[in-house]
């Protein structure tokens, strides 16, 4: 009887964001002005379209990256009304504060994660999940336009051009890696890294599978999941089955856990 637990594993890695270019960016300056996003020398006249969003590109306090306001009006070359969640709602803050990195995103391009020479359409599928590298942000697929085109869950700018990202999937049948069970005698977790280790039955080569982490944490969170599906599979009557490892939250620096490599001793 034969038992195996697929692990998500990275696919697209190293990836480089083709999205669209922003229409415009820049750094606010002139004036604090509420509702309105101010920069001296801009031509917003020319290059912003109401219905654009503004963004914020560089984290500041109260309004971390990918904060969003929508433009209502192109006042001049040089001031947009906006409003949204990157802008205080009273006052001044965020996009509509002095300093204030930012890009104008065009309103067709939102929520969109575009790569040239991709071929999203024959292995990503909506609940997929695209993971930022620029800004360890995590995003949820809503649809696949086509090769090329994903259109994430929500108004966010969860990838912009010349963000770095890897899309993770829990199907099954793809972006996993496949590892057998029925022959382990024991399964190991290691709290200083999350390290997952399969022993199997004594051989001339493979006796050990270390499975290392791709989020760089310090439990064994991954690790008590992985148990857990691998216990499930190894109570089935079916004479071969699988299990698929779901995503599960990290501790690390991405905060979704993927298996990274597999090595083989």
């Amino acid at each position: 009887m034969e038992r195996y637990i697929n692990l998500p594993v990275q696919m697209y890695a190293s990836s480089t964001a083709t999205n669209a270019a922003a229409v415009d960016s820049g750094t606010t300056d002139t004036a604090a002005t509420e509702g309105k996003l101010e920069q001296a020398g801009q031509n917003f006249v020319t290059t912003v379209t109401v219905g654009d969003y503004a963004v914020v590109t560089t984290g500041i306090a109260g309004y971390p990256v990918r904060s969003w306001a929508l433009v209502t009006a192109v006042d001049s070359d040089t001031v947009l009304s906006i409003e949204g969640p990157g802008v205080a709602a009273t006052g001044t803050g965020g996009l509509s504060a002095i300093g204030t990195v930012y890009s104008i995103i065009a309103a067709a391009d939102v929520s969109k994660c575009v790569l040239s020479g991709a071929k999203f359409t024959e292995n990503i599928q909506g609940g997929d999940v695209v993971c930022n590298v620029t800004t360890n942000l995590n995003y949820t697929v809503a649809s696949v336009t086509d090769d090329t085109t994903i259109v994430l869950s929500g108004t966010n700018f969860g990838i912009l051009n010349g963000d770095d990202f890897f899309i993770l999937s829990d199907r099954g049948s793809q972006g996993s890696t496949k590892v057998r069970l029925d022959n382990a005698t024991e399964i190991r977790g290691n709290a200083s890294d999350g390290e997952v280790t399969v022993h199997y039955k004594r051989g001339a080569t493979n006796q050990k599978l270390v499975i290392a982490m791709g989020d760089s944490v310090s439990d064994d969170a991954y690790f008590i999941k992985f148990k857990e599906v691998a216990l499930n599979c190894m109570k089935s009557q079916w004479r071969v089955n699988s299990e698929t490892m779901p995503l599960t939250v990290s501790s690390g620096t991405q905060g979704i856990q993927w298996a990274a490599s597999f090595t083989f001793s």
